[in-house]
């Protein structure tokens, strides 16, 4: 396992720490009843089984469930910016695994931002997702002083 690192001081090259996932149908499903999404596309059972949640796989491609991912207390992320595309569909019953990577970090009005690039990869070796999201941070006030 790697170090954690503030992920608000990590360089352009830095990897966060993958993620593997498998998509059972529970969490499928949870993520479904979320989102009250009940298409048939992601319930029956078809050739290939169901298609996991698009919604699903922006949710997990975050960079925030990266295990390595941290901000320290009174941290919060901001996102930004995103540019996704959706290359292959997910399967309900696929392991997945996501990989992040550190790609740009620039300042803009006093605040530093940061842009990473994702990729999630099935146990078939399809590429499932390709995504950049851009994310400033900020600190909480305290609203007492």
């Amino acid at each position: 396992m790697r170090e954690i690192q503030n992920f608000a001081q990590l360089k352009p090259g830095a990897e966060l720490a993958p993620l593997t996932v498998t998509v059972t149908p529970e969490l499928n499903q949870q993520f479904l009843y979320a989102m009250e999404d009940f298409h048939p596309r992601y319930l029956e059972e078809g050739k290939e089984g169901p298609l996991a949640h698009p919604g699903l796989l922006l949710l997990l491609s975050f960079p925030s469930k990266s295990p390595s991912f941290y901000l320290p207390p009174d941290w919060a992320s901001i996102h930004s910016a995103d540019e996704v595309t959706f290359l292959y569909p997910a399967r309900v019953g696929s392991q997945l695994l996501i990989r992040w990577k550190i790609v740009r970090v620039w300042e803009k009005r006093g605040r530093q931002y940061c842009e990473t690039e994702t990729w999630i990869v099935d146990d078939k070796g399809h590429d499932i997702l390709s995504r950049r999201v851009s994310l400033t941070y900020t600190m909480q006030m305290d609203a007492t002083k």
